[in-house]
């Protein structure tokens, strides 16, 4: 019976060494391949450039607004796929005048580098940078964070002031979503990449729109909506009963987010 619990016990600290080493391969499901022009027709999206500090050279894609001075939304997608994925659900915005910033990061959609945490926030700074450079101030910048991508959007809105803040199915950390997932490890103190939101949110100082789906099964609601009551005013919700983590868009959130950013405008 000792031998048998011993080699439990081994059998338990293997898995848990295994999981912490290869844990990004859990967290970070880029896919791979390289973005033809097919996935942004009739947008107006633009291939550009971006450098990052530590030297990667990204390939990510813009459009700029329709009138001289308008908003753009730079997006922070979530932890799969790439950005062409996302054309159809954001061209609305473009359809609405904004303009839009595919951020694409490191290790996804045939970009150099491997994602992680400080990694993507490299990035995130350099799209900052590149739209600085080409004069768009942070009061015309709108972040759009989705699911990973919120804990981008609320570090960057926490330590500057943007024209609004947009988090979609967002968590608490990645601390906290691993426990969940992995409740039979000590998951939460195995984590590298942590994206601590909830410890931030209250120091965005702008207009906040939170939306989550009450049905998710990846990020449960009880996390976005901690997320939520943590956060300052100005904010607002959008908690949706019978969404799930992936298809929010397909219960008209889309009018209701440009109302919201109407409101912001100035």
């Amino acid at each position: 019976m000792l031998l048998i619990l011993s080699y439990i016990c081994i059998g338990y600290l293997i898995l848990i060494i295994s999981i912490f080493i290869f844990q990004r391969s859990f967290l970070y499901f880029p896919e791979k391949e390289k973005i033809d022009s097919s996935y942004f027709i009739d947008t107006g999206l633009k291939e550009i450039a971006l450098t990052t500090s530590d030297g990667l050279v990204l390939k990510s894609w813009i459009k700029k607004p329709k009138f001289k001075g308008g908003y753009t939304i730079l997006i922070f997608h979530g932890n799969g796929g790439h950005v062409g994925h996302r054309v159809n659900k954001f061209k609305p915005f473009i359809d609405a005048g904004y303009g839009l910033l595919f951020l694409e990061y490191r290790g996804y959609a045939n970009n150099p580098g491997k994602p992680s945490e400080k990694g993507l926030y490299n990035d995130a700074l350099a799209a900052i940078e590149f739209l600085s450079e080409n004069k768009v101030t942070l009061n015309k910048i709108i972040l759009y964070g989705e699911s990973l991508g919120c804990g981008l959007a609320v570090r960057l809105s926490a330590e500057s002031v943007f024209a609004a803040t947009i988090l979609e199915a967002p968590y608490t950390s990645i601390n906290d979503i691993a426990q969940k997932h992995y409740w039979y490890l000590p998951a939460k103190w195995l984590v590298l990449d942590q994206y601590n939101i909830v410890d931030i949110v209250n120091k965005i100082k702008s207009p906040l729109l939170v939306m989550h789906g009450e049905k998710d099964n990846v990020i449960d609601i009880r996390f976005g909506k901690k997320v939520f009551e943590s956060a300052n005013q100005p904010k607002e919700s959008l908690f949706i009963p019978e969404a799930g983590h992936n298809n929010l868009f397909e219960f008209d959130v889309v009018k209701k987010i440009l109302f919201f950013l109407e409101k912001q405008k100035k």
